[in-house]
């Protein structure tokens, strides 16, 4: 499951974008138990999660996750971003998206 600041407008459109894509299951924190889930309000404040059986994936990851979970093209994007040099890029371009979301 996709977890992500449902406050954010611009999460939100992120959000509505991978639901008009495929069928992936996905859910504003505000809506979950995240004790059950392991899951601090300071994390899913932070950066979107990826959580499924042992699988925690946040930021970049839990993103290219998601791609692969929608497959076809968007799969393929998802394990090539996955990848050295350009998993390693990930992490940066990341945390710039995440800290100036308010302007997008």
């Amino acid at each position: 499951m996709l977890i992500y600041d449902g406050e954010c407008g611009f999460c939100r459109r992120c959000a509505n974008w991978v639901l008009s894509r495929g069928k992936v299951p996905i859910s504003p924190s505000a809506d979950l138990d995240l004790d059950l889930l392991g899951l601090t309000p300071a994390e899913v404040s932070a950066a979107v999660w990826w959580v499924a059986d042992e699988e925690r994936l946040s930021g970049h990851r839990a993103v290219t996750r998601v791609l692969r979970e929608l497959g076809g093209g968007w799969g393929i994007a998802g394990r090539v971003l996955a990848v050295p040099p350009l998993s390693w890029l990930g992490g940066p371009v990341y945390r710039w998206v995440a800290t100036n979301r308010a302007r997008f």
